[in-house]
């Protein structure tokens, strides 16, 4: 297994403000026998940190299966400092061209090239696969690549902005939540966006699938209370409304943020990941003065217990039925012919 880190962007085309050096990169797991399909993992954490347990242990996964995977590890906004707006979606979008164009050294199949969501890490992968013309490119050997995904697997995805919606994770990416979509825009404006409104309907990815957008698998949960299972009804609805191959499973049992709900995801607390490494370089800058925040906040940084939803003290265990899920995305994957060449 080859593991590299590589950097989505050089440090001078990368400005976010709050990244305090840390900049958005990708680690891969790649086969080096010949040229495989390909998946880009997106973790999840509500577009304030990028989960550990949805990305590693999930790229082995279907490492294990066959495929050569990347994880994404994305730009975020843990303080609700600045808006995301597209920031996220450039970083995925480029990885995504990356990954594509360095077909020959990553090993890849550049037209079987599937991109994993968890979450909110959902709402990006959903984001590309509809708004990835959006997106311009400002490399000159990446500018006739695609960033279209070839196919996408959407766990317990963010998908609406609006009732159903994870007010946390749009508060994160827009600045404000549906419930206040009379103010003025904030920071960048979205493309073709006016209005408040106009940004959400942008960000509420059941409205902006089209005959365009790549087959899709589903999951999610009956038990998740965190992001309700009509995101992903909505957004199967959608996918169905336009043609889109799509397949889809609601499982019984489970609550949110189950990754692969196996033993390996259960018992797996690492909190020195290289996923946090946005929030480490932000809890680094709270602790010398950099940034200003109030004590109860850099307590809070300094123990890990903002992000993770807890993951150091979460009681989780092993959820038998959501632990089929990676076999039938995979099987879904297969039936669209991503297979080694």
């Amino acid at each position: 297994m080859r593991q590299e880190r590589v950097n989505v962007w050089n440090a001078n085309e990368y400005d976010y403000p709050a990244s305090y050096g840390f900049i958005p990169n990708i680690h891969t797991y790649i086969h080096e026998d010949k040229a495989r399909p390909a998946i880009l993992v997106i973790p999840g954490g509500g577009y304030w940190f990028v989960s550990c347990r949805e990305g590693e242990i999930v790229a082995k996964e279907f490492y294990d299966r066959g495929y050569n995977t990347f994880v994404l590890t994305y730009t975020v906004n843990l303080l609700d400092m600045h808006p995301l707006k597209m920031q996220a979606l450039r970083d995925a979008a480029r990885a995504l061209r990356i990954i594509r164009a360095g077909a020959n050294e990553y090993q890849v199949i550049p037209d079987k090239i599937a991109v994993l969501g968890f979450s909110a890490g959902g709402h990006l992968a959903a984001s590309l696969c509809n708004h990835h013309e959006d997106v311009s490119e400002t490399r000159y050997d990446l500018e006739t690549i695609s960033a279209r995904p070839d196919a996408a697997i959407l766990a317990y995805p963010v998908i609406s902005t609006g009732g159903y919606a994870h007010e946390g994770t749009i508060r994160a990416l827009l600045g404000y939540t549906c419930e206040e979509a009379e103010g003025a825009l904030l920071g960048e404006t979205l493309p073709g966006c006016k209005t408040r409104s106009d940004e959400l309907n942008y960000m509420s990815l059941e409205k902006q699938v089209t005959i365009d957008t790549p087959p899709t698998f589903l999951f999610t949960t009956a038990e998740d209370l965190t992001v309700p299972p009509e995101n992903s009804f909505m957004y199967l609805t959608a996918l169905r409304a336009n043609g889109i191959r799509s397949g889809f499973h609601y499982f019984s049992v489970g609550r949110h943020g189950l990754s692969l709900a196996n033993e390996t995801w259960a018992t797996y607390r690492t909190n020195d990941s290289y996923t946090y490494e946005q929030v480490f370089a932000i809890t680094k800058a709270a602790l010398d003065g950099r940034l200003p925040v109030p004590d109860p906040v850099k307590k809070e940084l300094l123990e890990n217990s903002h992000f993770g939803s807890g993951v150091m003290t979460r009681d989780d265990f092993p959820v038998p039925e959501v632990t089929e899920w990676p076999e039938m995305a995979d099987h879904f994957l297969k039936t669209l012919e991503f297979v080694h060449e």
